[in-house]
């Protein structure tokens, strides 16, 4: 009876051990999970599987944050590794290949780190504890999506924001691993490339100051430059009218309104005051911007007051405070005149980016109409704002007195906000019959009413500019305060962001709002109850291995004896 007892156990660990191999090769090649988080963070978006199931090409991930890494970048080389198997769970055409950069000879190494330079992929400064000392290192926290001769690079580390901790920053970076990567593969495959179109011909911003977004935007969309009097018809995905100076015309007021009608989308950077920080002496009135188009706005919804917010939060201006060894000394001052704009709403355009500098903004006014029209406030002033009326006094005075932080009464002015829906023509019932010939040449017909579609409208045309030395030909970043050495990088995110949610025809700006929560612990907690935590994890395990052992020992016993 014994022996056949033996036989039997003898059998059942062999059908166990094959049971738990069969099971680990299933594990290796099948990647399976159930999302059981409250973030659902391991849950893709419907807009990210659309993309990856219409993939039917071999594409390869190459990770390069890879090495001696700290705490933080293992969690975000973790959590990139995470989205890449959710996606090859959905499409297994994806393969991914970590490598190090940093690893091989010094040519080799130097040769690896000067071609990735020429794609734009530069590397990141860390400092880790080596044998008890602090050492520096470069590190790549980036990956290259690659199919056949074509490459994306995406960056998966985000900016460090003012004031932000390191934590944030990296939870920020989580945040939007899956929107890059699936806006990235779709950009790889995306037959129609969006092409962006800037206005002039009315003193708008110059070529040499919107080079910088040209350029960022080079590498996935076209641009070029239209004087609306040599064209019957303006195609573009997106419009961008950066700071008009002068007049606007009836007629090309008509040809944007027509764009629009025909579900054209139209980001306006308009100016309505014209401040010369340079003229700025004793007291200095600045003039009203004579564009025209306050008319247009109105019958889309808008008004761009005439105004000049000031901010508490806000950057700041070098002033002569004294003389020594006939220099003039300079210190740095608050000016309040430049504020910091933020954004309090969720909205894809707005989450997560840093603070947005600007100059002599403006508020905007939303207005009742009876369209169908739905708005969405972008960016505002802080708590600590208020606003001076045309014709108001510019001063540096204003520097040399306290600011009563009572007296900035006006919390959270807009200063950008988007308009969704169907805009009635401005010209309705009154389109003059040049127009109409115009239009009888292009074999258009003029639509009063437009299908669904969007504009953005922003007080302020320096969120976009960079500067531009004309003596070396380079360019600053946008949102640069060059007596800061500061780069704001909510400028070129809030820009950016809003030309892909304005061409994103697959809805991938759904995966950017995507919040992962922070897990942080309670250190106030953790230094108080250490004790009591160090005994439930290393002596309670043993305790009741220890009364398992007792309970086992104890029913053999009953049972055999």
């Amino acid at each position: 009876m014994v022996k056949g007892r033996s036989h039997t156990i003898v059998i059942q660990t062999i059908i166990l051990i094959g049971i738990v191999f069969i099971l680990n090769v299933i594990a290796r090649n099948v990647y399976t999970y159930i999302d059981l988080t409250q973030d659902q963070r391991f849950t893709l978006t419907s807009s990210t599987e659309r993309v990856l199931t219409e993939i039917e090409e071999i594409i390869t991930i190459d990770l390069l944050l890879e090495g001696d890494l700290p705490s933080e970048f293992i969690s975000l080389q973790n959590r990139t590794i995470e989205i890449i198997k959710q996606f090859r769970n959905v499409n297994p055409n994806l393969e991914y290949i970590i490598r190090n950069p940093s690893v091989g000879t010094v040519e080799e190494v130097n040769t690896i780190r000067e071609n990735l330079a020429k794609d734009r992929i530069f590397p990141t400064n860390i400092f880790i504890v080596e044998n008890d000392q602090r050492v520096e290192k470069l590190i790549y926290p980036w990956a290259i999506i690659k199919y056949g001769n074509k490459k994306i690079p995406v960056s998966l580390l985000e900016p460090q924001g003012i004031g932000e901790t390191e934590e944030a920053t990296i939870n920020k970076s989580e945040n939007l691993i899956e929107h890059k990567l699936a806006k990235a593969l779709h950009l790889l495959f995306k037959k129609d490339i969006p092409h962006i179109v800037f206005v002039e011909g009315h003193e708008e911003l110059l070529e040499s100051q919107t080079a910088r977004l040209q350029t960022d935007l080079s590498s996935t969309m076209t641009t070029s430059r239209i004087n609306l009097d040599t064209t019957y018809r303006i195609d573009a995905d997106v419009l961008i009218v950066a700071g008009p100076k002068t007049i606007v015309n009836r007629q090309h007021q008509f040809l944007i309104d027509q764009y629009i009608m025909n579900g054209g989308k139209v980001i306006w950077f308009i100016d309505q005051l014209y401040v010369n920080l340079d003229s700025i002496r004793g007291a200095y009135v600045p003039r009203l911007v004579e564009h025209g188009l306050e008319d247009m706005f109105f019958k889309y919804g808008v008004r761009i007051n005439n105004n000049v917010v000031l901010d508490l939060e806000n950057s700041k201006i070098p002033q002569v405070i004294g003389r020594q060894g006939g220099k003039p000394q300079q210190q740095l001052f608050s000016w309040v005149y430049f504020p910091l704009l933020q954004s309090t709403e969720q909205h894809p355009i707005v989450k997560n980016i840093d603070r947005v500098y600007s100059t002599f903004p403006s508020s905007i006014d939303v207005l009742d109409n009876k369209q169908d029209i739905k708005s969405k406030v972008l960016l505002t002033s802080s708590r600590s704002s208020r606003y001076q009326v045309y014709p108001m006094r510019i001063s540096f005075d204003i520097l040399k007195v306290e600011q009563r932080p009572e007296a900035y009464n006006k919390p959270n002015l807009t200063t950008a906000v988007m308009l969704e829906g169907e805009f009635e023509s401005f010209f309705k019932n009154r389109v003059p019959s040049a127009f109409k010939e115009t239009l009888d040449k292009i074999d258009t017909p003029y639509k009063e009413k437009s299908v669904r579609t969007s504009q953005i409208f922003v007080s302020d045309s320096d969120i976009i500019k960079n500067l531009f030395d004309a003596k070396s030909s380079r360019i600053s970043p946008m949102g640069y305060n060059k007596w800061e050495g500061q780069v704001y990088n909510g400028n070129s995110d809030f820009i950016l962001n809003s030309i892909d949610y304005l061409t994103d025809d697959y809805g991938l700006i759904e995966s950017r709002s995507k919040e992962l929560h922070m897990r942080l612990l309670n250190k106030v907690a953790v230094d108080k109850d250490r004790l009591k935590w160090q005994i439930i994890n290393v002596v309670l395990p043993v305790l009741l291995i220890i009364f398992c052992g007792f309970l086992i020992n104890f029913a053999r016993k009953r049972r055999y004896a």
